[in-house]
């Protein structure tokens, strides 16, 4: 998301009743959202058209998703110097290096709060654990390089941080439900 922008549309559209510190949550993506989401995917097959299309796909996205059911904590994301912007600091700090341990107290100092402030803060704004946040990460890129690049379970394992394949099979069951083999499988056949 980019908070400028967000900012930008938040005074340009009226705002969607609910509470701003309520987290967005997993849930199913709205039909507009997904179709905006589908054509900005569809120019990845026409670069050429990129240049031109992205920037009023990217726009209609985000108007989508503040004028949806999440718009109000989703305004609140787009505050100058928030909770919301510390804590994306931080999260842009785990998306950078996701494969490598990161202390809590690294990523509390990103954020410019105490621990314990930021673990607070963290959830509220995830609704999940800095760790868990990463752990996700891992698996779901892990599953992509699998998915995308025929990487070996083992491999992808290893590449995304974890130092065990037994516990990367884990915990890529509880968050996919499957195994990786078994889940990267199902999915090939049904592409």
């Amino acid at each position: 998301l980019d908070p400028v922008l967000m900012r930008e549309l938040a005074v340009e559209i009226a705002a969607v009743p609910g509470d701003p510190r309520k987290p967005v949550r997993v849930e199913p993506t709205d039909a507009d959202v997904a179709d905006v989401a589908l054509r900005l995917m569809r120019l990845l097959d026409r670069p050429f058209a990129l240049p031109v299309l992205q920037g009023p796909l990217l726009r209609e996205i985000h108007f989508w998703l503040l004028a949806g059911r999440h718009g109000s904590a989703l305004r609140s994301l787009g505050g100058a110097d928030g909770h919301a912007q510390r804590i994306a600091r931080a999260v842009a700090m785990i998306r950078e290096s996701y494969a490598r341990p990161i202390r809590i107290e690294e990523l509390a100092e990103a954020a410019g709060m105490s621990t314990s402030s930021f673990h607070q803060h963290f959830r509220q704004t995830t609704t999940l654990s800095p760790l868990q946040f990463q752990k996700q990460l891992r698996l779901i890129e892990a599953r992509r390089q699998m998915l995308a690049d025929g990487t070996s379970v083992s491999s992808a394992a290893y590449a995304v941080g974890y130092e065990s394949v037994p516990q990367f099979t884990r915990e890529y069951g509880r968050l996919f439900g499957k195994p990786p083999a078994r889940d990267i499988r199902r999915a090939q056949m049904a592409a």
